[in-house]
């Protein structure tokens, strides 16, 4: 009688927490079912820190912190204006996408070439070396976005890059033409110097870039921000006609 006793109270709870779960699980589909979704880059339907916005066959954004700058630096004649730097979260991202972020982690080739030519190495060697850097993309993982735009001024055509290197809270740098991994607007027109096209006289591009934070690094808010220009050079000549520089923003209080 105890042992049938037992029996149906196991049952009981085996159906109970089989109840739960599935429940728990169904809810879980619920609120996925309810964040809006859209077929464009997610980002930019991000309003307020919370917001949440799916991106068909991608995966989910939420936006962590965002910093609201708006200001322009000149290194004449081009202007590059920032207009916000945020942090944003993704998850349930598919696996071609998480495959496709994977690039974007470890070292790119070039900064593999730097470290190992050195020793003499192959080209296939160091391409290998860069390959056996790069970590798999957890269920969730967070990146800075950078919007800005890039005026030239001059009445002639002129070659330029923007934003070479950035760096956050004076720690986390980032080569962007290697790290990037949103192609729109300004970046979409070429990362490398040898594939950008020029800008030409009064032309205004509009750029967004995107860019992977290592979970060991721990970014929990932003401090601060820099980035170094490339070289503005003579769009028909190629010759120098600026050295490239850097601008550094404070975040605090944004």
């Amino acid at each position: 009688m105890v042992g049938l006793l037992l029996i149906c109270l196991s049952v009981i709870a085996l159906n109970y927490f089989k109840s739960d779960k599935t429940e728990k699980g169904e809810n879980a589909e619920a609120k996925e079912s309810k964040i809006p979704e859209v077929d464009e880059y997610g980002g930019i339907h991000l309003e307020k820190v919370g917001d949440k916005v799916r991106q068909k066959n991608w995966g989910t954004f939420r936006l962590l912190e965002t910093k609201s700058i708006n200001e322009a630096f000149e290194l004449a004649p081009m202007v590059i204006t920032v207009k916000d730097i945020r942090r944003i979260q993704l998850s349930s991202l598919t696996d071609e996408v998480k495959e496709e972020l994977k690039s974007y982690t470890g070292l790119s080739f070039e900064e593999a070439y730097s470290i190992y030519f050195k020793e003499n190495l192959s080209m296939e060697e160091i391409d290998q070396q860069a390959a056996m850097s790069k970590t798999d993309i957890d269920e969730e993982v967070s990146y800075l976005e950078i919007t800005y735009s890039v005026e030239n001024k001059d009445s002639k055509e002129l070659q330029f890059f923007s934003m070479e290197n950035v760096t956050f809270n004076d720690d986390l740098t980032y080569d962007v033409p290697s790290k990037n991994f949103i192609h729109s607007g300004d970046t979409f027109m070429g990362t490398k110097k040898v594939s950008r096209s020029d800008y030409q006289p009064g032309e205004l591009r509009k750029g967004t870039i995107g860019l992977l934070v290592d979970p060991e690094a721990k970014l929990d808010r932003l401090d601060s921000f820099s980035f170094t220009t490339d070289d503005i050079a003579d769009g028909e000549s190629h010759e120098l006609l600026v050295d490239g520089t850097s601008f550094e923003i404070p975040l605090k209080g944004k």
